[in-house]
């Protein structure tokens, strides 16, 4: 488990109970195999399979259960029993399910039948099963998968399991190999931990079919969510495997813990940029492609002739756009190659946000653009992923825009799911998954900056000098506090801003333009986001504490500047809290501080407190309450 994965905060008010801490995991339940015979997993699984499967055959992903179906009701209830939930630990789950049990059940006999479709009615809940892509050892092939619950905003509860079988392709002999199951209060961003490491003989027609189930109820709102997820792999000597060459490190060695992705902004610390025909930061003005940074290049950011990602028109800059390249390989089998014969719905690149919950999923289908590798072993793909629409709602506002997904590290998932042929009558599943912050070949998310203050801002430097922000250039030291310390100016970022700036005045006779994000150091020394400022609010300015006296909001089509200032042994001298600087004479952050400052927070409240007092029961009976962990 990350330490991040059990953090989130609200973003809508629709929904105040979720903000999230860390300690919200409640413990491992009994793995569903444990409590239910092996049998009635398969007969379970395999009825699951026939009535949604094949209704909607998205391998991986989440797929709504009908709970009016007799089959389907029984199939929830056998997993939660063999898991160890009943009603008398958890009576707020079941009376919650009886509920949606009758609710299908009117929908039923109002004529409405509840179809297997994906997941869409719901708040922004996304089920779906990551499957590495193996370990051969002698002539077994071990795999490991978890399933992914991730709702916007976190849940009340959430339930996941996963149970693995080993299978013929045919399916007519299956076995239990290995499951597992989790719960969360108030929580629900990822279920991680949730592991299998199911292990198939190679080479003897076999293959790992995996199941889920997913639970997520929202007491607020009075939903839930109940889905099933499938995925399938073929056992072969050579296995199927991605490779990603996009997104990545422009220094790999720099340990960063995300690649830094900069559309509105340039500048050294960005991996990448958008930018024009000569491969400098646009700056605002529409870009002709994104692009890895040009390392040989020191004095100032360039980019990468040959890591350059071409925009397809229309631009938009609200949008969040990662350079995507990836290979797929079908693997072989007995030296024999096993050849692409069909792509599936389930092959999706996603973001999925640890903090804040919920996933962003491509404009592009990825199925589409590997539609050309039919008929070959590989699959070589490029193109540059528009991730602005949420996990597919019913009227939830898009949640994937620049302005809500900044300053989070978020992890880049990618699924191939496909059928192929070894040589053999019949074609073979082969799916993988490459997750970026987890695969010991990556170790990294992605992250969008945004921050700046408008071209033309005077600034203070070390020698005493008052100059524009656009004639700062690195190495210069800057001014960061009355007492006339200063910090290295280590990068310099620069570009454009679509949202209104908000224009500050104080009594002072100081008046400055800054981006709704921008830090201004208030008189008691805390960073306040600009947007957030009102009149009379109390700021630190170059001459003492001032009164802010104006704040509006105006267009802005300038350019505007940020700085990161410091290195590391400056900033370790200089403690929390030091890079700053004087714009215009109040006191601002740099894009270091501005990053801390916007970034989500957990909320440190216990668990109880944070969940509806209609679940406290059932949290009382769960292994993190009874550990103490309270």
């Amino acid at each position: 488990m990350k330490p991040y994965s059990r953090f989130s905060v609200p973003v809508f008010a629709a929904l105040p109970l979720v903000a999230f801490a860390t300690s919200a995991w409640a413990g491992p339940l009994r793995s569903p195999d444990r409590g239910l015979d092996g049998a009635t997993l398969v007969e379970d699984s395999q009825y699951m399979h026939r009535v949604l499967g094949e209704k909607s055959p998205v391998m991986g992903d989440g797929i709504a259960i009908d709970l009016a179906d007799p089959g389907q009701y029984r199939f929830v209830m056998n997993r939660l029993r063999g898991s160890g939930k009943t009603a008398s630990n958890s009576p707020k789950l079941f009376t919650r399910l009886g509920l949606a049990r009758e609710k299908a059940l009117a929908r039923k006999s109002a004529g409405k039948q509840e179809l297997g479709a994906t997941l869409v009615n719901n708040w922004g809940c996304d089920h779906f099963l990551s499957i590495s892509r193996g370990t051969n050892a002698g002539m077994v092939r071990t795999y490991e998968s978890n399933p992914w619950a991730a709702c916007v905003n976190g849940a009340s509860y959430v339930y996941t399991d996963i149970v693995a079988f080993n299978s013929n392709n045919a399916e007519t002999q299956t076995s239990v190999v290995d499951s597992a199951s989790g719960e969360e209060y108030a929580a629900g961003q990822s279920f991680d931990d949730v592991i299998v490491r199911p292990a198939i003989p190679i080479n003897m027609d076999r293959q790992v079919v995996l199941d889920s189930m997913m639970i997520a109820m929202n007491e607020d709102t009075g939903e839930e969510v109940v889905t099933f997820a499938r995925g399938k792999s073929s056992t072969t000597t050579g296995g199927a495997d991605l490779s990603m060459d996009h997104p990545r490190l422009s220094v790999p060695t720099s340990g960063k813990i995300a690649t830094e992705l900069c559309q509105m902004r340039g500048g050294i610390d960005c991996d990448y940029a958008a930018v024009g025909n000569t491969l400098a930061p646009s700056g605002g003005s529409t870009p002709t492609s994104i692009a890895l940074r040009n390392t040989a290049i020191t004095a100032s950011w360039v980019g990468d002739a040959t890591n350059n990602f071409a925009v397809t028109p229309p631009w938009d800059f609200t949008h969040v756009y990662v350079p995507t390249q990836f290979t797929f390989n079908g693997g072989s089998k007995a030296g024999v190659a096993c050849i692409i014969k069909e792509i599936l719905e389930g092959s999706k690149v996603r973001l999925v946000k640890p903090i804040t919950g919920g996933t962003c999923i491509t404009e592009t289908s990825l199925r589409n653009v590997l539609q050309s590798s039919i008929n070959s072993q590989t699959a070589n793909v490029k193109l540059l992923a528009d991730f602005s629409r949420e996990t597919p709602t019913a009227g939830l506002v898009e949640d994937c825009r620049g302005q809500t997904i900044i300053n989070q590290a978020v992890e880049y998932v990618i699924t191939v799911s496909t059928k192929v042929n070894c040589g053999t009558p019949t074609n073979t599943y082969a799916t993988v998954t490459v997750r970026s912050m987890s695969d010991p070949r990556y170790r990294y998310g992605v992250m969008v900056w945004n921050s700046c203050m408008a071209e033309g801002t005077k600034v203070v430097l070390a020698d005493g000098s008052v100059v524009n922000v656009e004639e700062v250039k690195r190495g210069d030291r800057m001014v960061t506090n009355d007492k006339g310390e200063t910090l290295t100016v280590r990068d310099i970022q620069v570009g454009g801003e679509l949202e209104p700036m908000v224009n500050l005045r104080d009594d002072k006779g100081h008046a400055v333009s800054l981006t709704d994000k921008h830090p201004v150091i208030m008189a008691d020394g805390k960073p306040v986001a600009a947007g957030k400022l009102k009149v009379a609010d109390r700021v630190s300015t170059r001459d003492g504490v001032a009164t802010l006296t104006s704040v509006t909001r105006e267009k802005y089509a300038g350019k505007v500047y940020n700085f990161s200032l410091g290195t590391k042994e400056e900033l370790a001298r200089a403690g929390k809290g030091a890079n700053t600087l004087f714009a215009n004479g109040f006191r601002v952050g740099d894009n270091a501080m501005q990053g801390e400052l916007t970034a989500p927070v957990a909320d440190s409240r216990q668990v109880l407190e944070r969940l509806p007092a209609s679940w406290h029961q059932d949290y009382k009976h769960s292994a993190s309450f009874v550990a103490g962990q309270r």
